[in-house]
C-alpha cells in the first residue's frame, strides 16, 4: 500500500469522528432552542396535533439540525466503507457478516435521511395545507427515523459477529456493539406506541437510546481505527527498504 492508499484509509477510519460532532453539535442546537426551563418541548405520537405550532416555533433549529446531521450520516457512510474493508479483510470468504455490516449500515442511514427529510418538508412553507399535513409528516418522520435505528441493529450485531470472530478490532468494540444492536432493536417497536419510552418522537427507548449508542460506538470505533491505521502506516514505513538515494554506495 503506498502513502497514498494508506492516506486514505486514514481519512476513511477517522471520518466517523467528524461524523460525532456533527452529531453533538446538532443535539447542541436542538438544546439551544429549548424553552428557559431546558424542555425542547417536542411533541410525542399522541400529541402530534402540536407539531405544526412546534415546528413553526422551532424552524431555523429545526433545519440546521437536518443539515448537520445529513452531513454526519454521508460521513458515517464514508466510514462505513473503511469499517467494511477492516472486517472483510480479516472475515476472508464468503464475508457473510461483513457484507451484513454493509448493508444494514447503509440502509439504516438511508431511511434515517429519509426521516429527516420529511420533518424538513413539513417546516418548508407555512400554507395551510402544509400546516394541516404537518401533524402526518411528523409522524412519519419520527417513524422512518425510528425504524432506521432498528435496522441499524442488523449492522450492529453484525459487527460484533465479525469483530468477537476475528478480533479485526478490540473485542470491547465488538461488546459495545452488541449492546447498542439490542437498544436498537426498539426501534422496531415504535410503531405500537404514541407514548411512553417506546415512542419514535420523543421515547427514551424508541428514539434517544440508540441514538446516543450509535453516536459513542461510532466514535470509539472510529477513534480505534484511525490509531490502528495510524500504527500500520509507522510499521509499514519502517519495514520498507531505502530508497535507492538512501543505500550506501
Amino acid at each position: 500500500m503506498n502513502e497514498r492508499s494508506r492516506a486514505w484509509e486514514q481519512m476513511g477510519a477517522a471520518s466517523g469522528l467528524l461524523a460525532t460532532l456533527l452529531f453533538v453539535v446538532a443535539f447542541i442546537v436542538f438544546l439551544v432552542g429549548a424553552d428557559p426551563g431546558g424542555d425542547p418541548e417536542l411533541p410525542n405520537i399522541k400529541h402530534a396535533d402540536f407539531a405544526p405550532s412546534y415546528l413553526a416555533a422551532h424552524l431555523s433549529e429545526i433545519r440546521v439540525v437536518v443539515l448537520l446531521s445529513s452531513l454526519g450520516l454521508a460521513l458515517f457512510l464514508w466510514f462505513l466503507g473503511s469499517l467494511w474493508t477492516t472486517l472483510r479483510e480479516a472475515e476472508g470468504e464468503p464475508g457473510r457478516g461483513s457484507t451484513l455490516v454493509l448493508v444494514g449500515g447503509g440502509a439504516g442511514a438511508v431511511l434515517v435521511l429519509a426521516g429527516l427529510a420529511l420533518i424538513a418538508t413539513a417546516g418548508l412553507t407555512n400554507s395551510p395545507a402544509q400546516a394541516n399535513n404537518a401533524a402526518t409528516l411528523y409522524v412519519a418522520s419520527s417513524l422512518l427515523v425510528a425504524l432506521g435505528g432498528g435496522v441499524l441493529s442488523l449492522f450492529f450485531f453484525a459487527v460484533a459477529k465479525v469483530v468477537l470472530r476475528t478480533h479485526a478490532l478490540g473485542r470491547w468494540l465488538g461488546v459495545l456493539a452488541f449492546i447498542a444492536g439490542l437498544l436498537s432493536v426498539c426501534g422496531f417497536m415504535t410503531p405500537f406506541f404514541e407514548a411512553n419510552v417506546l415512542n419514535a418522537a420523543t421515547g427514551a427507548l424508541g428514539r434517544w437510546g440508540w441514538t446516543v449508542a450509535f453516536v459513542v460506538w461510532l466514535a470509539l470505533a472510529s477513534g480505534a481505527m484511525t490509531l490502528a491505521q495510524r500504527r500500520r502506516g509507522r510499521d509499514l514505513s519502517a519495514a520498507a527498504p531505502p530508497a535507492a538515494s538512501e543505500r550506501p554506495a
